[in-house]
């Protein structure tokens, strides 16, 4: 015998419904925006910085505040309703003075505590508000973005990264069990090094970055946003609690 999800149809993914997409004004948010459209959802973007992208609609919204989010989520419901879809692309790491990620592990503890706000709490905050309310509407799909990082001490971003790219995979798990009954399917995809635009030009580290890597390159945006919009399609029926590490075979 055959067993099919028994989802409402208006609250499949990539049928009626929108997508929210946090940090959407980056360069990988925005890449996710994009293939989110392309797949026909309409798309919410919450972030500080207005996007980019046309065809989004954009709250303005300091991810790392409980109060802020309130307010979004609060706004989000009134006027549409639950999401259908949830990407949180928020991220953060420090730079060093060639505008490079730093790969130090002794900082200063303010800091250590700038990388997991905005790297793990801001994720928190945002599937503390709308697991509840998917489940609750029937369905829903979440996909939140981890890193390599945090499965290798090698890390090019500090410690501090690996340690909140950890915590999201962990944070992936317990939330993924809690409303798998529900329909809500919530996983996590782990990139390794994903070329970024606004990275001064500095071909030497880049060469570096790539011979670390069995495909001789970097993933582009557009690589790691196709994966993360078969996470949030009605393709995945079954896939939860997962991270999908998307790194050019540089772990294996």
């Amino acid at each position: 015998m055959t067993e099919t999800p028994d989802v409402p149809a208006a609250r499949r993914p990539g049928g009626r419904g929108y997508a929210v997409v946090a940090g959407g004004s980056g360069f990988l948010g925005s890449a996710v925006s994009d293939r989110l459209l392309a797949a026909g959802y309409e798309v919410v973007v919450l972030d500080r910085v207005a996007p980019t992208r046309p065809g989004t609609a954009w709250i303005e919204t300091e991810l790392t505040d409980e109060a802020a989010v309130g307010s979004a989520v609060a706004r989000l419901l009134a006027e549409r309703g639950a999401p259908a879809a949830l990407a949180l692309c928020q991220g953060w790491s420090p730079k060093g003075p060639d505008g490079l990620p730093v790969a130090e592990e002794l900082v200063p503890l303010a800091q250590f505590r700038e990388v997991l706000e905005v790297n793990l709490t801001s994720c928190y905050l945002l599937l503390r508000s709308f697991a509840p309310v998917m489940a609750e509407a029937g369905a829903g799909r979440v996909a939140l973005i981890g890193s390599a990082a945090a499965r290798t001490g090698r890390t090019t971003a500090g410690a501090a990264y690996a340690v909140a790219k950890a915590g999201l995979e962990a944070l992936v798990r317990g939330f993924a069990v809690r409303f798998a009954p529900q329909h809500v399917l919530i996983n996590c995809v782990a990139p390794g090094k994903i070329a970024n635009p606004a990275w001064p030009d500095a071909p030497q580290a880049v060469a570096r970055y790539r011979e670390q890597i069995p495909v001789g390159r970097l993933a582009a945006a557009e690589e790691i946003a196709e994966v993360i919009a078969f996470l949030l399609s009605d393709t995945n029926s079954y896939l939860t609690g997962q991270t999908l590490i998307v790194d050019g075979g540089r772990l294996a």
